[in-house]
């Protein structure tokens, strides 16, 4: 590998390829800032359009890549696109692939694990060098996928009960990422990547504050209430189906781990859950 490894990160306009992709670039390391829908511009990389689903643009993007950071955004047959993004990277000769996976991937009992595991295993029968990164749920996602629920209703309904999740912030999943591909001492091991406490469902909303400045509230449903109330709001049936598989999975009380990987990897502790809602105060507003 050259001294300054080029590297190719694939979901550039996201919430963690971006970070991922401006540090590379800022630290003077070469990049090509891989997006799929949204155009990204970030000083100092080369951007370019890859379709993981069509395959069109990928064999142009890894070429002459030293490493990859591989990121691929729900979309479906995600694990047939991912292959074929390990398939491009193993035939360009890319020396190293850090791959986005999720904790509880081993355990292949829930349907975000069976997108991720054939992945890694694809690439640990590839011969490329590889790191894998298994993060908890996204502190992130109480402003995604819950920001109109909190903003229209003051709750979250998730049929949790009372598991605990060490929640963690994607700003450190992208400070692990871009430590890992500058750093070889992190490669041929999976870490999965936690915040740095467990908390339930119901201490985490009310972290957070509605418009006119409540507590958010969390309402604990059954599955079937959160299905029908998914596709009542007009997602995917096949999507609601992933978030019951998912809240099952913490059910099991898997999701309260807490590691040490952010700090081992990053040398600074993980974000709290008290950080992040302090961070972003002014989402719903």
């Amino acid at each position: 590998m050259t001294e300054k490894p080029k590297t190719l990160v694939m979901g550039a306009s996201g919430l963690i390829g971006r970070p991922v992709a401006e540090t590379l670039a800022g630290a003077g390391l070469p990049v090509r800032a891989g997006y799929r829908s949204r155009p990204v511009e970030i000083p100092g990389a080369e951007a370019v359009r890859i379709d993981a689903g069509t395959g069109e643009g990928l064999a142009e993007a890894v070429e002459g890549i030293d490493q990859l950071f591989l990121l691929v955004g729900d979309m479906p047959h995600q694990t047939e696109a991912e292959l074929r993004v390990v398939d491009a990277a193993s035939k360009a000769g890319v020396g190293h692939i850090v791959k986005l996976s999720t904790l509880g991937v081993e355990s292949e009992s829930f349907s975000i694990a069976r997108i991720h595991r054939p992945v890694e295993q694809a690439i640990e029968q590839s011969g490329i060098a590889y790191t894998f990164l298994r993060p908890n749920c996204f502190m992130q996602n109480f402003y995604t996928y819950y920001r109109d629920m909190i903003a229209y209703t003051g709750m979250v309904r998730m049929p949790c009960d009372d598991a605990a999740v060490s929640f963690i912030d994607a700003r450190d999943i992208a400070a692990v990422a871009a430590r890992v591909l500058v750093d070889e001492a992190w490669r041929g091991r999976a870490y999965d990547l936690t915040g740095p406490e467990g908390l339930t469902y119901e201490q985490a909303a009310a972290m957070l504050v509605t418009p006119e400045g409540k507590a958010v509230r969390y309402v604990n449903i059954t599955d079937e209430e959160c299905r029908s109330e998914m596709i009542a709001a007009g997602l995917d049936a096949t999507y609601a189906e992933d978030t019951v598989e998912l809240a099952r999975f913490y059910r099991t009380g898997a999701a309260a781990r807490v590691t040490s990987a952010v700090e081992d990897i990053t040398g600074r502790s993980a974000l709290s859950f008290s950080t992040f809602a302090a961070d972003h105060a002014d989402t719903w507003k």
